[in-house]
């Protein structure tokens, strides 16, 4: 049924598509902050916490799980005789009895904001209640004797960046590993394998991360699992979903991750293959093994090489990686999303501007600038398609008289009139149509960049990432207590909220010179003026760095809206 005149048409066009907008972003809300049954993992707060997890049916694996007694973290680190390796970007520690790499501190990320806090951790000592570890080890099939990680090993070398050791079993064989650091966050382990017992061996090798009792916090926006390459697609696991052991086809990387870290496992050599499972009550291993048994001869020597990546999710490092190493996607270890052809090049294009500018809030600015500058000819059209619809407003409401009685007839004379004049009466949709995915994708890069973790801006701002944390309803820290959840409300998304009000209203006001309004044109503007009230509330659990775009991003909106407006009144000047 047609509108009585052209206001009412683009009011109730316009609060389709603002109640169309808040109904996403309200889903979007509650889709990306669902974090419920969460749990903070006690010693880093970028691990994650997971709940109703599927248990295998493996009673002696169970059993063998609960004989095994838990540790302290501390014991763990004091108790045991270690060697540590280093660069400068990590520092390892490799537990020698089992010759396993437990501990890998990241020496450029903290764990909070806190000037003073401890550094990123990514691997804890077997043994503990959240054990996560690096093992190679082999099984000596010959003589039924697992060889390595139940074996005390001697250093006999240590360097800068790498450490040897070495051990001997009961049946002849030698081993000296070496454990060696690259410039970055690659950990190389290189194994000389002798046979001096005399006759010949057949042995498996086997290179695990193993992780138990993972955490999450269920944040629906980034993946928290496993993660890898199988078949040349990218394989993303919940934890929930491994069941068993699986094997995985041409896969040449595979690992844990969450957030903004990553550990995985490096397979180049064809022999190998790689393959996740579940085991005990809540322990997943992620696996690289020997497809058909090693067979060493008497006085034999091999040489076998593993290597695994343990760091931040930075694009920049992980395609490096990927190019140096010749790994396939392994920048997708990066949850780009569903519209990874849209985040994936804005991180890429936010690691530029990270490495060219010193603050993160210059590059918010830049990118805010760059899209309404790149969005500013579909805006100016939309401005000039609304200027055009008031000027129309005469005839528009001549045609509504003259065929009051023949709605159909009046359609078609309104889309003639429409057609001869150029103008579109959809036009002023395009603007908001547009910035709609632009701005669900800046929150996907805002969230899962590593340059924005921890990034300060200014004053009470030092983690663009996260929430604002300055809150109305303490005024503004004033009061010493912290508010519940639902009123954490920034200072950041009340200036947003304003900003929002201010353009609303300049419209509002550009229709407001069209013709008087009804009753019903008064009640739709004033349910528009409620939005920026309820978008406020919406964007105070949004990153900051995503509020501060929308914020700089209506007050340019303001700016193009009036400079399209004086264009169109005069253009015959231009």
């Amino acid at each position: 049924m047609p509108l009585n005149n052209d206001s009412d048409r683009t009011n109730n066009r316009n609060l389709i598509v603002a109640i169309v907008l808040f109904m996403a972003t309200m889903f979007c809300y509650n889709y990306f902050t669902d974090n419920s049954s969460s749990t903070t993992d006690s010693q880093s707060s970028d691990s994650r916490s997971s709940a109703g997890m599927k248990r295998e049916d493996s009673n002696e694996v169970a059993a063998a799980e609960q004989q095994k007694p838990e540790v302290s973290i501390q014991e763990a680190i004091t108790n045991r005789h270690r060697v540590t390796i280093s660069n400068e970007n990590m520092v390892s520690s490799i537990d020698l009895d089992g010759c396993i790499l437990d501990i890998v501190t990241l020496k450029k990320y903290k764990q909070t904001t806190d000037k003073n806090s401890d550094n990123v951790r990514l691997l804890t000592p077997k043994g503990t209640h959240s054990e996560f570890y690096y093992e190679v080890s082999y099984k000596d099939k010959t003589n039924g004797e697992s060889i390595a990680g139940n074996h005390v090993w001697v250093p006999v070398e240590e360097r800068d960046g790498s450490v040897a050791a070495s051990m001997r079993t009961k049946h002849g064989i030698e081993i000296r590993r070496t454990v060696e650091v690259d410039d970055g966050y690659l950990v190389n382990i290189t194994d000389e394998i002798k046979n001096v017992s005399g006759k010949s061996v057949a042995m498996s090798a086997v290179a695990s991360l193993v992780k138990s009792n993972p955490t999450l916090k269920n944040y629906a926006v980034v993946h928290e699992g496993l993660v890898g390459v199988s078949l040349g697609k990218v394989d993303e696991l919940k934890y929930s979903d491994v069941v068993g052991e699986t094997r995985l086809s041409g896969s040449d990387w595979f690992g844990f991750t969450d957030i903004h870290w990553l550990c995985a496992l490096i397979n180049k050599d064809p022999n190998f293959t790689i393959s996740h499972s579940k085991f005990g009550n809540n322990s997943l291993k992620i696996s690289a093994m020997n497809n058909n048994d090693i067979e060493l001869q008497p006085d034999a020597v091999i040489t076998l090489r593993y290597s695994a990546f343990m760091g931040p999710k930075d694009i920049g490092i992980l395609s490096d990686y990927g190019k140096r190493l010749g790994l396939q996607k392994f920048d997708m270890a990066i949850d780009f999303g569903w519209f990874f052809i849209v985040t994936k090049p804005l991180v890429y294009l936010m690691d530029i501007f990270a490495n060219i500018f010193s603050n993160m809030g210059l590059v918010v600015l830049i990118l805010t600038l760059m899209f309404k500058v790149l969005t500013y000819p579909l805006t100016k059209k939309s401005f000039a398609s609304m200027a055009k619809m008031r000027e129309l407003q005469p005839k528009i409401a001549n045609l509504q008289k003259t065929y009051s009685h023949d709605k159909v007839r009046m359609n078609q004379e309104l889309m003639a009139l429409y057609k001869k004049e150029r103008v579109s009466p959809m036009s002023g949709c395009l603007p908001m149509i547009l910035q709609a995915p632009i701005f669900f994708c800046l929150y996907k890069v805002f969230f899962v960049s590593i340059q924005m973790r921890h990034a300060p801006l200014f004053l009470w701002i030092r983690d663009l990432s996260a929430p604002d944390s300055l809150y109305i309803f303490n005024l503004f820290g004033a009061i010493d207590w912290t508010p519940p959840g639902f009123l954490h409300i920034g200072v950041w998304p009340i200036i947003m909220g304003i900003t929002m009000f201010l353009q609303q209203k300049l419209s509002s006001a550009g229709n407001a010179r069209s013709a008087e309004k009804t009753s019903e044109q008064k009640m739709q503007e004033n349910m528009m003026m409620v939005l920026p009230v309820i978008f406020t509330y919406i964007c105070s659990s949004f990153p900051v760095g995503v509020v501060i775009y929308w914020t700089i991003s209506n007050i340019v909106s303001v700016l193009q809206q009036r400079y399209a407006m004086a264009c169109a009144a005069k253009p015959n000047q231009r």
